[in-house]
């Protein structure tokens, strides 16, 4: 009897642990796959360069083109409508915000990029680049673990 009273006196401590460590693991799996799409999205807006300037060579990114290719490649990879809401059969539960999309064409590289304020995203460029910085809300399924957005950055150059 003093067994059985153990085990249910317990149970609710292992339920807990087992919501916070599935909280936990959701959360760094999906990190990984944000980064991940995020990678593919700012390599599609890439591809989307001026094909007459390419033959002077130089290159110019088709900058409404561009935009459109990133915005179509995360609507894929993470089941969003056109307005960046999350399809019911997302596990995204929050929506996406692009809040930074820049064309880096011109400079000496490589170089250094730095986005600055607020989001402080960095990476060396080796030739023109797009960059892209997402944010999104951590989809909490059972509450446990702590609230917050992911707040993720990507570039992605064209090489000759």
């Amino acid at each position: 009897m003093k067994w059985v009273i153990t085990i249910i006196l317990l149970m609710p401590i292992w339920l807990y642990y087992d919501a916070w460590s599935h909280d936990e693991y959701l959360q760094s799996k999906l990190k990984v796959e944000l980064k991940d799409g995020l990678k593919v999205a700012t390599h599609d807006a890439a591809l989307q360069v001026d094909p007459e300037a390419l033959e002077e060579g130089r290159v110019v990114f088709l900058q409404e083109t561009a935009e459109q290719a990133f915005l179509a490649s995360i609507q894929r990879s993470y089941k969003l409508d056109t307005m960046l809401q999350p399809l019911p059969e997302s596990i995204w539960q929050s929506s996406f915000r692009v809040v930074h999309f820049e064309r880096v064409e011109d400079g000496e590289f490589p170089m250094y990029y730095n986005s600055g304020p607020p989001y402080y995203y960095g990476d060396t460029l080796n030739g023109p680049s797009i960059v892209t910085i997402v944010q999104v809300k951590h989809p909490r399924f059972y509450g446990i673990s702590r609230d917050f957005n992911y707040t993720v950055g990507s570039s992605h150059e064209y090489m000759f």
